[in-house]
């Protein structure tokens, strides 16, 4: 046998920033907690989004109504096709609006991307974050990981996929047997 020491990795090791700039109100998790794929793991305060969401819902339930009559109206050869295209118009764009202010709002709820386990939190509940420069916290997940380890040259004739491996954790005092992947 040879001994080669190499390196735990996994392939799904993430660093979560803000998507929305903001004070963040709730951190939901510690490190060590286990998550799941989507699962809510922060929360930041979204400056009024929710408040203006309410309005447009209003608006978009008079824009509804508003067409529905127009189009009975035009239906029954009634009323002006202006007046009918208008309020088409007015609440298809009154639709739209909705769903890209609810797009913006999802976007002050951080989720998890992926099952695994919360390594570390970076920031703190009542801190103003920023996309792209804040760190909120790392998701590992220790489902799939593997070692990564350097064989010399003189040892890559004797190994190859399936070659049997014994793996030590001298951290742990564990022994595991596996199998070369790559």
């Amino acid at each position: 046998y040879i001994d080669i020491q190499g390196d735990v990795a996994t392939k799904q090791n993430i660093i979560l920033f803000p998507e929305f700039s903001g004070i963040l109100t709730q951190v939901y998790v510690r490190e060590g907690d286990r998550v799941k794929k989507s699962q809510l793991l922060a929360k930041i305060d979204d400056g009024g989004l929710s408040q203006q969401l309410a309005q447009m819902e209003i608006q978009y339930e008079l824009a509804k109504t508003t067409f529905e009559r127009q189009q009975r109206l035009w239906d029954q050869k009634i009323g002006s096709e202006i007046q009918f295209l208008q309020a088409k118009a007015s609440f298809e764009s009154q639709d739209r609006a909705i769903e890209q202010m609810q797009n913006q709002l999802e976007k002050t709820y951080v989720r998890a991307p992926f099952d695994g386990v919360v390594d570390a939190v970076f920031s703190d509940q009542g801190q103003v974050v920023n996309p792209g420069q804040n760190q909120l916290m790392r998701i590992v997940n220790l489902d799939d990981m593997y070692i990564k380890a350097e064989v010399p040259e003189s040892y890559i004739a004797s190994i190859s996929k399936g070659t049997e491996a014994k793996i030590y954790f001298s951290s742990l005092g564990k022994s595991y047997n596996s199998k070369v992947r790559q």
